[in-house]
Parts: C-alpha cells; sequence; structure tokens
C-alpha cells in the first residue's frame, strides 16, 4: 500500500508540462515494480494464502438485498459482465491489462436500496453534506434496482479482523527491496505494509481504490485481494461500503460451479428476462 503526497501535478504553464509528464511516469514505473515484487512475494505462498482465506469462510443467506444496474442492463439485472470493464470492481479485476491481469466477474449486492444507488452512482471518498440517496439523486442516468434473495455456501466477513489474521500473519513479513524504497523516496511516495489484521481491514475499505488501477494501470489492493478470494473458490466477499458503512457482497458466480449456492430475483420480472436465477446450472449465462 503507498500513500502519496497531495502536490499539485499541474500548474498551468505550459513549460512545466514535460516534468510533471516525466514525474508520473515514474510514479507509474515504481507502482508497476512495487505491485511485481509484492506479486513475487505472494506467488511462494499462494497456495497457503488461499487456504488461510478459504478456512475463514461461513455460510451465509441474505433476503431482499439490493441490486442497482444501469438502465442498459434491465433485462439481465444479475448479469456480472459489467464489472469486466476497465477498471473493474473494488474485489474484483476488470479490463485493466488483460495481458498480464486476467478479469474475473463479480455481483456487487447492497443490503439497503440507499446503499445500492450510492455504490452505482455515487463517488469514492466521504459523502460530505449529501445523504446517499442525494447523491444518487444528483445523477441523471437512468437505473434499475431489484431485490436479490440468496444462500451462499462460502462468504469471508472481511469486516472482522479475526478473519483475516491468519492471511495476515503469512504477509505480515513481507517487504520490499532498498531499490524500490529509494525509488519511493524519489517519487515522493511512501510505503506502508500490512503489518496487523486491523491494517489490512482499512486497505479493503479504501475509499479511493481506484486511483491505481485507473491512474497506473495495475490492480488495487482490494481488487489484489479479490483475486485470491476468488482463486481459493470463495463465494462472495461481504464488507461495509466506503460510502454509507452498510454491508454489501461482492459475489464470484463462477465459484457456484459444484455447489448448491444460489441467487434469485424475488418480484416478477418483464418477460424480457430470460433468466431470474443464479445458480451451478446458469451461472455461465452471468459471466
Amino acid at each position: 500500500m503507498t500513500r502519496q503526497n497531495d502536490d499539485a501535478l499541474d500548474s498551468g504553464l505550459v513549460a512545466d508540462i514535460p516534468r510533471f509528464k516525466k514525474a508520473f511516469e515514474e510514479r507509474a514505473q515504481f507502482h508497476w515494480e512495487y505491485y511485481s515484487e509484492l506479486a513475487l512475494l505472494r506467488s511462494r505462498i499462494y497456495d497457503k494464502l488461499k487456504v488461510a482465506l478459504y478456512e475463514k469462510t461461513n455460510p451465509f443467506e441474505f433476503k431482499k438485498w439490493q441490486r442497482a444496474v444501469k438502465y442498459k442492463y434491465t433485462i439481465a439485472p444479475l448479469s456480472a459482465k459489467g464489472s469486466l470493464s476497465d477498471p473493474g470492481g473494488r474485489f474484483n479485476i476488470g479490463a485493466i491489462d488483460t495481458a498480464r491481469f486476467p478479469t474475473f466477474a463479480a455481483l456487487y449486492l447492497a443490503h439497503q436500496k440507499r446503499t445500492a444507488l450510492a455504490e452505482l452512482l455515487g463517488r469514492d471518498g466521504p459523502l460530505g453534506s449529501f445523504a446517499a440517496e442525494e447523491l444518487a439523486l444528483t445523477k441523471s442516468a437512468s437505473i434499475t434496482v431489484v431485490s436479490v434473495t440468496g444462500k451462499l455456501d462460502s462468504v469471508l466477513d472481511i469486516r472482522d479482523a479475526k478473519n483475516l489474521e491468519p492471511f495476515v500473519g503469512l504477509i505480515k513479513n513481507f517487504n520490499i527491496s532498498d531499490k524500490l524504497r529509494a525509488k519511493a523516496r524519489k517519487v515522493a511516495l511512501s510505503v506502508n505494509l500490512v503489518r496487523k489484521a486491523a491494517d489490512l481491514v482499512v486497505a479493503l475499505g479504501a475509499d479511493r481504490w481506484r486511483e491505481w488501477p485507473m491512474g497506473f494501470d495495475v490492480p488495487a489492493v482490494t481488487q489484489v485481494f479479490g483475486r485470491i478470494a476468488f482463486d481459493a473458490g470463495i463465494e462472495g466477499v461481504l464488507y461495509d461500503s466506503a460510502l454509507t458503512n452498510d454491508p454489501c457482497l461482492a459475489i464470484y458466480p463462477q465459484n457456484f460451479r459444484n455447489s448448491p449456492s444460489f441467487v434469485e430475483i424475488d418480484d416478477d420480472c418483464p418477460a424480457e428476462v430470460l433468466e431470474r436465477r443464479i445458480d451451478r446450472d446458469t451461472f455461465t449465462n452471468y459471466i
């Protein structure tokens, strides 16, 4: 995890453009090297990391949670294909750079309608003086919200630091090279590696996670974590919205293959909606 100094990169002077361009390129290169060094360390214990997460999962049943989608997806409100667009979602990787980072889809749900709206139409960062609903209403986009019920075999609740302790126990001694630390100082970035489960809870709840994939073309900490959870066969990650603090679910339908788990729409659907349920027989239609 890195933290960037908030120095303005735009002075408004044309003469400064080459300098700012060079500074951005140096930071982008640092982020790639930083990601690569940690990826190598993770690869050496990857199976152990997957087990550490999976062993902390539990069955999870939910009723009348909310799924918000853009209007164009109205006839397929349970499709997770939209999560594959660049940069992806909080806990899945989209088309950032498919050659280096394979994509995988996630279906995002929220416990409350206001949170579903805020997550779809809101923004990163605090809501300020706006309530979640008010922030969503400032957007003119057409949306569809459906009520869904489901039952999952393996859900990891990352709101509880205890569920992350075995995982953090495996990564807490990770370190980056002195050479990379020197580069971090050169580009005015500080490096803060996860040492405690509480640190990881904070990192996974970051409200500006999109900065890494959108600014530097590498997955965010949350997306890397989601990749490990997905590869472990976990069916869902339970977390709190950074916008409203209400519960949300990131669900991996691909992992329903050998499971009785399901997600289905509660209410009557328009005739155009071909399927209203994701399960082991239908999940391929949604990803």
